[in-house]
């Protein structure tokens, strides 16, 4: 029993990362309109093409198609059509006269309901704020899936990834102040011990920062570069303030290890190491939360982009980042104990 209190929070790491892979992996993404061609209308009678991703077109005799602006129904699509089950033709007949040359699609059917904002844009209308002339849509009940993963335009299936990157990152922060404090501490009491968990927590430290780079790069690929072929050598990395600033990251505590390598009395490599430790850690934080807020970046809540919360982060996504995070976390400060564990018993050895 006591046993079973005193590990309990492994169980717990255990148990969130199963939660997070099985959540990551089999629940689908939701059904949503990927784009439409053309995008760009102009006055009288247009055909568009609608692409979905998980519509299942071909199944459903209630379609309702329409085009609004400030919560308001402008033009009802008419001649409905399905080409195949993520293809769907549609005709829009646009006024000369509209609130905003911008317009929001919106599409019900029996099995979803999905809104795209600025997805079509009008041309040769006059701005008019008159919507007196409405047309009248004829909405379904959608019959959507109980549990599913929301879909963004550009993210689409790499918004999975919420699941890995933004954790590894929490995780390599979690455990380098970890590394941060314990060299604090050897410096006021230069017990030795201090200094080999901040050289351990520093060691996983980088394995999180080596994997948040990779499954960052991965994703920065596919959604900011333009060179989306899994195969070609280019996109692999983006030119961004966060990115580069966590890449320098890991290379000022590549540089820590060299240092400790390059030393050999016991206690000048720990004195030199523990001081560099600190000024590595408020490096990370400059890197990580500072620049990138003060200066043009893509990743959300940085650099004037609106937090990513705002637009992607949806209930259903909450219920499996934020246990992701924790799930990250105590694995990260499990293997440092593992490694605290190890030190100790071979420090024994060598008593003995």
């Amino acid at each position: 029993m006591n046993s079973i209190k005193k590990h309990w929070w492994k169980a717990l790491a255990v148990v969130l990362l199963l939660y997070t892979f099985a959540f990551s992996f089999l629940v689908p993404l939701s059904s949503t309109i990927k784009s439409a061609s053309p995008s760009s209308l102009e006055v009288g009678k247009n055909a568009v093409v609608l692409i979905g991703y998980n519509t299942e077109f071909e199944a459903d005799e209630n379609i309702s198609i329409s085009l609004e602006y400030d919560h308001k129904t402008l033009v009802c699509g008419t001649e409905i059509k399905q080409i195949n089950a993520n293809q769907i033709s549609v005709n829009f007949n646009i006024p000369d006269s509209l609130p905003s040359k911008i317009l929001h699609l919106r599409m019900s059917t029996s099995n979803f309901s999905s809104f795209s904002p600025e997805l079509i844009k009008a041309f040769g209308i006059t701005e008019n704020q008159d919507t007196s002339n409405l047309c009248i849509v004829n909405a379904y009940n959608s019959s959507a899936d109980i549990l599913d993963i929301p879909n963004r335009l550009q993210l689409n299936e790499t918004i999975r990834n919420l699941m890995f990157h933004v954790p590894m990152w929490f995780t390599m922060m979690v455990i380098l102040f970890i590394s941060f404090f314990y060299s604090i501490k050897y410096l006021n009491t230069f017990d030795i011990k201090y200094d080999i968990i901040a050289r351990e927590a520093v060691n996983i430290g980088l394995l999180f920062a080596a994997l948040g780079l990779i499954t960052g790069s991965i994703w920065a690929k596919f959604t900011w570069s333009e060179h989306t072929d899994l195969f070609t050598t280019k996109g692999w990395w983006v030119n961004d303030v966060k990115l580069n600033g966590a890449a320098i990251t890991t290379l000022i505590y590549v540089a820590y290890r060299i240092l400790r390598n390059s030393l050999q009395e016991e206690h000048q490599k720990a004195k030199i190491s523990a001081v560099y430790n600190i000024f590595a850690f408020v490096l990370m934080i400059v890197f990580l939360m500072i620049l990138p807020r003060i200066t043009d970046s893509l990743h959300p809540g940085n650099g004037g982009n609106p937090a990513f919360g705002k637009y992607d982060l949806d209930s259903t996504l909450r219920m499996v980042f934020y246990p992701a995070v924790i799930g990250w976390i105590l694995l990260g400060i499990w293997m440092l104990s593992l490694k605290k564990r190890f030190f100790n018993l071979e420090n024994k050895l060598e008593n003995d």
